[in-house]
């Protein structure tokens, strides 16, 4: 294992790294010379034997890489292009040589990440458009030089390397052979082969340039003036099927409204009452841009693909200005386990509360183990799914019929709603007793609990279904269902 360790890193040093890239030019270049060269010149078999042993030698090197590589499916999803490069050894035909040019592909993805290392620049360049252009740089030269072998004995029309690679050239833009006409069986497949290359390329680049317009687009939507002019929005970091349900009630949640127009009846409230908080949604997929319920509301709901347990991604989305953030158990990246998405939550909640102590942050986790760590950074609210779907379904079992009080109650589209109210003043020094009627003939309220500490003390801190001899203070709140807000 030791010495499978040592082979890889010899052959993953920079030096090595070069040496091999600086044989591979010189492998293409005595291609060029040898494709040029007349077969029954005496030099033509000195080129062909320093051909063939650095070919050798390359086949040597893809030996000890496959020795030295733990995972050998791996090699060869690493390696094909390098493994068709050797094939010329096996002289089968002598079109094969072009096969050499594979190599290049090596070349230039190593001379793109030294450049990256070494230059900004050329950190904004996509690998999409890289791939592209060596693609289309590749089957130029192998179709030009695979013409000039098929068809250069004895067709005039591709007498010289300039006139087949023009050919190439063209065939590949103009989708059809232009430039001459091939008469061979060979030549003619590999006119098929630069036609069938051209299309694919051109089908490629399209869509690389779209979806990088789209990307484009969406940072900029992102990184103008809404991203300025966020204060007191709504953040929610991973997303998962709850995700979409969690957005959907937090826009029907309406404004609160005049406690002299009351609202007995159950009707879907109108749009004029909703809310005009925005949220930003943070997720490493860009699927979410195409939930139904994001795409409706383009004006009030913005999306970031980023990596939200990191800072600077939190800032992007003026993290220090939110009011609350909803960190869900992302379940966007597939393969990822219940414990990773908890772990991400914790990092995340971590840096939330290291941006704002302020910000009121919601957490759902997989697995309770990880509470005492989300409770002593200050984080207010803890979800444990699986826990509250398993309490609901037994309750359910126990009181049958519940589960159509609990969708009036948990949904804010339609029927009644909790909600946590200041107590009104003319309330202050009631008795639960008193409290209880005074609610319900004057705000068409049911007292569900007391909040005795603002929600600072964690389960000790409230009182639900309070004695009736319980005195209501000012600092206290009440949690009450209704069909609108007290105030």
């Amino acid at each position: 294992m030791n010495r499978k360790r040592q082979i890889r890193r010899f052959l993953e040093a920079p030096a090595v790294e070069v040496v091999i890239a600086l044989l591979i030019v010189i492998s293409v270049g005595l291609l060029f010379v040898e494709v040029g060269t007349p077969t029954d010149s005496p030099d033509y078999a000195k080129i062909v034997f320093i051909n063939d042993l650095l070919t050798l030698g390359f086949i040597g090197e893809l030996f000890l890489r496959f020795y030295a590589e733990p995972r050998k499916e791996r090699f060869f999803r690493k390696c094909w292009y390098d493994i068709l490069a050797v094939l010329p050894a096996l002289r089968i035909l002598r079109v094969f040589r072009m096969l050499r040019l594979l190599r290049l592909y090596r070349v230039s993805l190593l001379a793109m990440e030294r450049l990256k290392e070494r230059s900004g620049l050329f950190k904004v360049v996509r690998v999409e458009y890289l791939m592209i252009a060596l693609g289309l740089f590749t089957a130029t030269l192998m179709g030009g030089l695979s013409m000039r072998v098929a068809e250069g004995g004895y067709n005039g029309e591709f007498g010289t390397f300039e006139q087949t690679l023009w050919y190439a050239v063209m065939t590949i833009i103009a989708g059809e052979p232009t430039g001459g006409d091939p008469t061979s069986s060979l030549g003619r497949f590999i006119t098929l082969s630069l036609m069938i290359t051209g299309l694919t390329l051109f089908a490629v680049l399209t869509g690389t340039v779209s979806a990088v317009m789209i990307d484009l687009l969406k940072d900029i939507r992102i990184s103008g003036m809404e991203l300025e002019d966020l204060d007191e929005h709504v953040i929610i970091c991973g997303w998962n099927p709850s995700g979409s349900v969690i957005l959907s009630e937090l826009l029907h949640d309406h404004k609160k409204s005049d406690p002299s127009k009351k609202r007995r009846s159950r009707r879907r409230k109108k749009k004029s009452d909703l809310d005009t908080k925005q949220y930003v949604i943070i997720s490493e997929a860009d699927s979410v841009c195409v939930d139904e319920v994001v795409s409706q509301h383009p004006g009030r709901v913005m999306t970031m693909v980023g990596d939200y347990t990191r800072l600077e991604v939190l800032k992007r989305a003026r993290i220090e200005r939110a009011s609350t953030a909803i960190l869900l158990a992302d379940a966007t990246i597939p393969g990822r386990s219940a414990q990773d998405q908890d772990a991400r939550s914790v990092l995340a909640a971590m840096l939330v509360e290291k941006a704002g102590s302020d910000i009121y942050t919601i957490v759902q986790l997989n697995n309770r183990d990880n509470e005492t760590s989300l409770k002593g950074m200050g984080v207010e609210e803890i979800i444990v799914s699986e826990e509250y779907v398993g309490n609901l379904v037994a309750t359910m079992t126990r009181n049958k019929g519940i589960v159509t009080i609990l969708d009036d109650l948990l949904t804010a589209k339609y029927g009644e709603q909790f909600f946590r109210e200041e107590i009104p003043a003319e309330m202050v020094g009631m008795d639960v007793g008193e409290a209880i009627p005074h609610l319900k003939r004057n705000y068409d309220a049911i007292l569900i609990a007391v909040d005795l500490n603002n929600g600072n003390c964690g389960r000790d801190g409230f009182l639900v279904n309070p004695p009736v001899d319980f005195k209501l203070e000012a600092g206290h709140r009440l949690f009450v269902a209704a069909p609108e807000s007290l105030s």
